[in-house]
Parts: C-alpha cells; structure tokens; sequence
C-alpha cells in the first residue's frame, strides 16, 4: 500500500489510490502540541463545528444539503495522541463514478466547509447554537459519574501524571465549562487554524491530480507547515509504592484499572515488543490474565489489557466483586511477574504473532483502515505494512521479559460497587 505526498504551501495532502471501494474516505487533520488548555476547549470546539457551517442558517439545511450529496458519512472528534492534540474529521463518501460527474468536489467542499468555514458573526461562533452545545456538553460531563467504567477511566486518567501536569477533574471541567465564553473558544479556533500543522489524507479510487486540484481550490489554510508536533511522551518516574485508590459507587460490580508506566522504552519495544506483551497478558480468552484469573479461579466477569504506546501507558481492565480485589490484584501481580520470568509458552507467543499478521494482512480489505494507517505511518511514524510484519517476526520471548521489566504498576483504582 503506497500513499503519494502532495506539498500545498500551507499544508499537506496525502493520496492512496484503490479500486476497492465504491466509496471514498477523507481524514482531514489539524495539530498542535499538547497543552492542558487544550482540554478547555477541544470538546466544545468540535461540538460547534459539526453543527454549523457558514452557507447554511440551520441543521435542517446542512442535513438536506447532505441529502443532495448522497448523503455521506462525517464525524469531527477530538483526539489526543502522545503529546499531539489534533482536531480530526473523517468522512465517506460515494465516488462520482457512481453518481456524477462533480460530486467529489461538491462533497469535499461541503465537508471541509465545517473546519475552515464555521458559522461566525462578530469574531464569534453562533450565539444560540454556542449555548445549546455548552448545556449538553456540561450534562455528558455530568452523567459520566452515571456510566462506571467512563468514571473510572477519567479517575486514573486524572491521578497518573503522563504529560508533565495534572489534567483537570471532572468537577474542575465542568466549572470551566460553564464559565467558558463564545469569544474564548473562537479566539482558541483562531489559534489552531493560525498555528497548527495541516495534514489532508483521502483514501480511493481516483485520478490523484484531480484530487490535489479540488483540494487545492477549495480549501485555504494558514497555519504552520514547518512545525514537526512531537509525538512521544518518555516516562522516567512512576510511584515506587503503587497508589491504590478505593471509592464507592452504588453499583452490583466494581471496576478495577491497574495503571503502569514502561519506563524508557525503545523505539523498537514501542512500536512491537510493547504490543504482544499487551496480548500475552490479556489480549484473547487464551492470555494470561484471562486464563488465570477469570477462568481457573472465577474472579472476574472480564479482564483485558490496553496499552497506549506513545505515553508508555498500560492499563489492565477487570469487573469483579469489590470483596475480591485482594486476590484479584495479588493474581494480576503474579502474571505481571511470569511474563518477566518468562513463563508463559511458545505457543501463545505464536498465536498472538499470528494475530498481528493477520491484522495486516486484513487492512488493505477495509477503507478506513487503509487510510488510518497511512495516517499512521505520516503522523505517528508507524513503519509501513512490509516493515511491520518483518519486525514483528524478529520480537523474541527474551524481549518480551526483558521489556516486562520496564513495565511498573503506578496507580491502582477500584470502583467499589456497595449495591448487593
């Protein structure tokens, strides 16, 4: 799978060319480096940005401009990757090979429109659209204390320093959801077109210099170009002494993450090694974790592992019963230490190896893992497929266990369900 660069001045496009696909995909992409401010504005900047554009007066028109495009598929998100924040949005849609001549234009211009062109009076954002999404977005802040493992996520997120800064409570985001203004949030819109790093990537089958051309006419940029976001975040510390924090909750089950940093990792544990020690641990019903804990001792209704290499963040997942947390977080430790000594087979090696294998060899059947891989290899310097599946056959049982050794529990949370 190739992808061919096209230099914009202001900002860069990416094409891959297949014929696969009836449709095609769009990821537009707008970085910055992360900033804790950033957490202010983010979700209520992509809340106001799907909900306006500056040709049309309402939803109802911007739903039946979509109409009259054949209705495609777009979302705007905000996503947090290492120490980039980017503002992200992904969309599909039909090639005009199959409708006519000129959709793929009037598309991408009526998706792009709601990054670079938003609904603005007044150096603002839509007053009474600016109000209707700060009301829900405090209400989702709220109810995330409703939804356990949401909870629970934002909890240890919040008590294991990964950037260099405390992020800010749930209480906290709320106060400074409500005190936010119209003027604050455009002027950090203002920011992030005038000093991000814009990069363009659309996946299918196409003439690649008609594509520039569209891209070329229809959407303007003035950010940074030159700027090169760092990605990685190096952990150095982590609590010698395990944080273990306990809250109640009214609820039947209880949710325990067990947070750990891997400390000085390589490139070559972060990009491989990292992974299949993830799945060893608890990636399938045949891991350690899972075996061990859930089904020879019954302690726990699941148990997985998910491992965000790019902050050295690992994180076992499990629901039990808050009065098992003892034996549970003694077992888990113990299988943190078998992979250390290396007591785990070859043949678990193999089938999570042969997992990952087939993960590649599935991405070109899907467009949008076409396309998020090639955002992949631009931004996160993620190898090629060719590259990947060479390295990962290289990953011996003894860079697994030496790597475990890198890996040190951090915080512990537990969720404690009180409700019988």
């Amino acid at each position: 799978m190739k992808y061919t660069k096209y230099d914009l001045g202001s900002y860069n496009l990416y094409t891959v060319v297949t014929d696969r696909f009836k449709t095609i995909s769009l990821s537009i992409n707008i970085r910055l480096q992360n900033e804790k401010e950033h957490d202010k504005y983010m979700p209520m900047l992509w809340r106001m940005l799907i909900n306006t554009s500056s040709h049309y007066n309402s939803l109802k028109e911007i739903n039946e401009a979509a109409v009259s495009i054949y209705d495609p598929y777009y979302s705007i998100r905000f996503v947090g990757s290492g120490l980039q924040d980017t503002l992200c949005l992904s969309a599909s849609f039909i090639n005009e090979k199959y409708t006519e001549r000129g959709m793929n234009e009037k598309s991408i211009k009526f998706l792009s429109d709601f990054i670079f062109k938003p609904k603005i009076n007044n150096e603002m954002f839509d007053e009474e659209m600016f109000e209707i999404q700060k009301a829900k977005l405090i209400d989702y802040y709220i109810s995330v204390k409703d939804y356990p493992r949401e909870y629970a996520e934002s909890r240890i997120h919040e008590e294991m320093n990964f950037f260099g800064y405390k992020e800010y409570s749930l209480d906290e985001i709320i106060e400074i959801t409500k005190k936010l203004t119209n003027k604050e949030l455009y002027n950090f819109y203002k920011k992030l077109i005038n000093e991000g790093k814009l990069d363009i990537f659309i996946c299918g089958n196409f003439d690649p210099e008609e594509i520039r051309k569209i891209v070329k006419k229809n959407i303007e940029f003035n950010g940074n170009n030159e700027q090169k976001p760092k990605h990685i975040i190096e952990q150095n510390t982590y609590n010698k002494k395990p944080r273990v924090i306990i809250e109640t909750s009214d609820n039947v089950q209880s949710i325990l993450i067990i947070g750990s940093k891997a400390i000085n990792m390589t490139s070559f544990e972060r990009k491989y090694v990292s992974l299949l020690y993830s799945w060893i641990l608890g990636g399938s019903t045949n891991s350690l974790l899972n075996q061990r804990v859930r089904e020879k001792n019954s302690l726990c209704y699941y148990i997985y592992t998910n491992r965000k290499n790019l902050i050295g963040d690992f994180k076992i997942y499990a629901g039990i019963n808050g009065e098992d947390f003892d034996k549970v977080y003694s077992l888990i430790k113990d299988e943190l230490n078998n992979v250390k000594k290396g007591n785990f087979t070859d043949s678990l090696l193999d089938s999570v190896k042969h997992t990952y294998y087939h993960t590649l060899k599935s991405i070109e059947d899907y467009q949008n893992d076409m396309i998020n891989s090639t955002i992949s290899e631009v931004l996160v310097d993620t190898d090629d497929i060719k590259t990947r599946r060479k390295m990962m056959e290289k990953v011996t049982k003894e860079d697994i266990m030496n790597f475990a050794k890198k890996v040190h529990i951090d915080t512990v949370y537990l969720l404690k369900g009180d409700r019988k």
